[in-house]
């Protein structure tokens, strides 16, 4: 991200592009990453894949990852206060984040780590029947189902076009596997908007208040909440009182992952 950021800011072009594979670890929250872009004034995209876990269609054996894809854009809102240091300043950026698949790996762990069921139609067992057994989606020939049918799977093979084909990593087909191969992609865009439009910025917060203020979301004062918003605003009181509170058993699965790696497929 700092990289694609140093370039977007000093190149002479408007767009810059910075990929990285050999990577065999989660980047983490990809928001993270484009929030820190949009920081410096700059659109970013960034896009990762990761091994297979994820059936393009129901009793299909995994080929995605969880391949997830994020947005952060710039803005500047008119009804923020500068001073206020919470999650509504001025300056945040509009983020998105997302994984294409129905549920995020870190779900399916987490679920297999506290021993509770799956949320119902998130993942296939080995027959392509739903389950909602973490250790037989993960471990048991089952697969994580993409979201939103043949549209999550559409999204999905396009984060694998980007972040794998395009960035050097490993290739689907071409190699045993992408966590035997230990190379997963990772691509980021970087765009300089005021290269193409005058106060973009603005015309960001504009697009924001209005559909926040449209209603029908159900948030605090009937406000639609903004993708985001809620992830900033836990940060922001996570920061305030110095420290994030783990479950034992969330921290327990950290450190199995990190010593032993990905469950097995």
């Amino acid at each position: 991200a700092e990289k694609v950021s140093s370039k977007g800011e000093n190149d002479n072009g408007p767009i810059s592009i910075v990929s990285s594979y050999n990577s065999s670890t989660s980047s983490g929250q990809l928001a993270f990453y484009v929030e820190r872009m949009a920081r410096k004034g700059l659109i970013g995209i960034a896009f990762a894949n990761s091994p297979e876990f994820v059936a393009a269609a129901p009793g299909g054996k995994a080929v995605f990852g969880t391949n997830p894809l994020a947005v952060g854009i710039p803005a500047r809102r008119s009804d923020t206060n500068d001073d206020d240091d919470s999650t509504t300043t001025a300056n945040q950026p509009f983020t998105f984040d997302m994984a294409t698949s129905a549920i995020a790996l870190f779900g399916v762990l987490s679920a297999k780590a506290k021993n509770e069921p799956l949320p119902p139609n998130v993942a296939y067992a080995k027959d392509g029947s739903m389950t909602t057994d973490a250790t037989e989606a993960l471990e048991g020939g089952g697969a994580i189902a993409t979201f939103g049918g043949h549209k999550g799977a559409g999204l999905a093979l396009c984060v694998e076009l980007l972040a794998g084909a395009l960035s050097g990593g490993a290739v689907l087909g071409q190699v045993e596997s992408k966590k035997v191969a230990k190379s997963w992609g990772h691509t980021f865009i970087a765009i300089r908007p005021e290269d193409l439009v005058d106060d973009y910025d603005e015309k960001v917060g504009s697009i924001l208040e209005t559909v926040k203020a449209s209603g029908g979301g159900g948030g605090e004062n009937g406000l639609v909440r903004i993708p985001g918003e809620n992830s900033a605003k836990i940060a922001a009181e996570r920061r305030a009182v110095g420290y994030m509170p783990i479950p034992i058993q969330i921290w327990e699965s950290i450190v199995e992952t990190s010593q032993h790696g990905l469950p097995g497929k």
